[in-house]
C-alpha cells in the first residue's frame, strides 16, 4: 500500500518522543516536552526535530528534518512561548551528502580566529551540477550578532572549492564562551532564477552543543587549548 500510515517527531540529543499518529497525512501533535536546559546554556543549544513513518515491521522512514540553532531566538520572557514555523527538509536517502567543510579555529578570551579552509562534495541544486560557492559567518553572543563575514566566491564551478582564507574577530568585554555561538553558511552565488536570494547549501555549526556533534568537539577542543589552532572538517547539515 502507499501513502504515510503514521508520523511521529524525534529530537535528537535529548531524546523524546510523540505519540504515534496512524493513518493520517495531517499531523497534529499537541503535546508538550521539558528539556532540562538553563537560560544560559540554551543559547549554544540546537533544537533538531525529525518527523517519521513509522513502520511496525521495517524500519522507520524518515520523510523529513527540522533545525533550529536556538542562539539565533531571544529568550528574554521566560514565561511567554516562543512560536515558530519551519519548513521540513526533506530527507535524503543515506548515499547522498550535503558535502563537508574544512575549518580552522582559534579561540582566546578576547577573540576568535577562523579559517575556512575548502569543502568537499557540495551539493549543487540544480542539474547542471556546478556552483558558485561562498561561505558566510555568523558569531552570536548570548543571541546577539556581533560579526558578520563572507569570503569570497570560489569561480572553479565545481564541489570542491578551495578558500583558505581566515578572519580575527574580536569579541566584546566579559564574553564568557559558552555564551558564544558561530554559524558557517555554504551559499552558492549562481541565483535563484525565482529570487534575488543566493542560495543556502548547508551550514556548519560550532558551539557548546552543535547539532552535528563534530562542531562541538573542536569548539571544546578549541576552548581547552585556547591560542592553538584546531583544524577539523565538519559535516555540512541542511
Amino acid at each position: 500500500s502507499s501513502g504515510i500510515n503514521a508520523e511521529y517527531g524525534h529530537r535528537r540529543g535529548n531524546r523524546q518522543t510523540t505519540r504515534v499518529k496512524r493513518n493520517t497525512t495531517q499531523y497534529v501533535c499537541d503535546e508538550d516536552f521539558l528539556f532540562g536546559v538553563g537560560s544560559r546554556e540554551v543559547r549554544t543549544r540546537t533544537l533538531s526535530l525529525q518527523v517519521y513513518d513509522y513502520k511496525s515491521s521495517t524500519r522507520h522512514l524518515c520523510i523529513g528534518r527540522v533545525y533550529v540553532a536556538l542562539c539565533e531566538y531571544s529568550f528574554k520572557d521566560e514565561d511567554k512561548p516562543l512560536s515558530l514555523k519551519q519548513h521540513i527538509i526533506p530527507a535524503r536517502e543515506p548515499q547522498d551528502s550535503f558535502g563537508c567543510l574544512q575549518v580552522a579555529l582559534t579561540v582566546t578570551p578576547e577573540s576568535l580566529r577562523i579559517g575556512i579552509l575548502r569543502a568537499e562534495g557540495l551539493s549543487p541544486v540544480d542539474m547542471s551540477g556546478t556552483v558558485e560557492p561562498y561561505c558566510r559567518i555568523l558569531v552570536h553572543v548570548s543571541s546577539e550578532l556581533v560579526h558578520k563575514k563572507k569570503t569570497c566566491i570560489s569561480q572553479s564551478l565545481d564541489r570542491s572549492p578551495n578558500w583558505q582564507e581566515c578572519f580575527t574577530l574580536d569579541l566584546p568585554e566579559r564574553t564568557l564562551l559558552c555564551d558564544v555561538a558561530v554559524t558557517i553558511e555554504v551559499r552558492d552565488a549562481l541565483r535563484n532564477t525565482r529570487s534575488t536570494s543566493y542560495l543556502l547549501l548547508g551550514r556548519v555549526l560550532l558551539s557548546n552543543s552543535a547539532v552535528s556533534g563534530h562542531g562541538s568537539v573542536q569548539w571544546e577542543h578549541a576552548c581547552s587549548k585556547r591560542g592553538t589552532t584546531v583544524t577539523e572538517w565538519q559535516a555540512i547539515l541542511p
